[in-house]
């Protein structure tokens, strides 16, 4: 779908776009006009974008968190809705990343299909920022390195064999990461001093995936950022439940046409 196709919507958010959801359900601030057709027709834009731009095998997570959105926004589930988008925006952007990266068996695809995810972020395999995710990797490579293909893992965790051994799936080899990329790898294990042998992939918080949507694609990524913060705070910690029903749709299909058009920008 074109960007023209996309932004014959931006008329529709022309004086909505700069307000946050935040201040409409904490003053019940009525949207009198129904954009609901507008937002369905949208969703199957942005669906079959999404379909086509994107292989991956977790990209239908993406489309039925759209979906359970809406689903849920019907039903005057005003927490349910947005926490939908959030997930929707958090794993679209991480969609695009993966995609960016060009690594065959993606880690943080794989920690998803066989929800290992939780297991690896329990262990401390977590990544908080963009410069944790670039900060070994520039070091040996230099700033204008983009990591792609098995250099991402150099973001990860050095381990020695006997503390990588649980995680092999999610590692490489200091040999193979050398071989690949050319540099010379001298790293102690994180948890015994002893040499490195493997790298463990640390996983991204939702804060350093949009950081590093705007790191692959050269796009700002803050607007998404305040996304993201206002959709976690319609639960916590104002638990927003009373805006009326009736105009929740009205709202929500505002909101979700500025969000689609922010990422849209962005992804595709």
């Amino acid at each position: 779908m074109s960007r023209n196709s996309y932004a014959n919507y931006r008329r529709y958010i022309h004086n909505f776009d700069n307000n946050s959801i935040l201040d409409y359900l904490g003053s019940n601030t009525i949207i009198k006009n129904n954009y609901e057709r507008q937002a369905t027709t949208l969703m199957d834009l942005i669906e079959n974008d999404i379909e086509k731009n994107f292989g991956s095998r977790i990209a239908q997570s993406a489309v039925s968190a759209m979906k359970n959105a809406y689903v849920s926004v019907i039903n005057g589930l005003v927490s349910a809705a947005f926490e939908n988008n959030r997930f929707f925006l958090e794993r679209t952007a991480l969609l695009k990343v993966i995609y960016e990266m060009q690594t065959e068996n993606n880690p943080y695809e794989m920690a998803l299909e066989y929800m290992e995810w939780h297991r690896l972020v329990d262990k401390k395999f977590i990544i908080y920022g963009i410069q944790q995710f670039t900060g070994r990797i520039w070091h040996y490579t230099g700033k204008d390195y983009v990591p792609r293909g098995i250099s991402i893992f150099l973001s990860g965790v050095p381990l020695c064999g006997n503390h990588s051994k649980a995680y092999t799936k999610y590692s490489r080899t200091v040999d193979e990461i050398e071989n690949a990329t050319g540099i010379v790898i001298n790293e102690s294990c994180s948890r015994c001093g002893k040499d490195a042998t493997r790298f463990t992939i640390a996983l991204p918080k939702a804060g350093a995936i949009l950081a590093m949507l705007g790191f692959y694609t050269g796009h700002e990524t803050t607007d998404l950022g305040k996304f993201y913060a206002d959709y976690s705070r319609v639960l916590h910690p104002y638990g927003f439940y009373s805006y009326p029903e009736k105009y929740l749709i009205n709202l929500w299909s505002l909101d979700f046409i500025r969000l689609v058009l922010a990422l849209h920008k962005i992804i595709f």
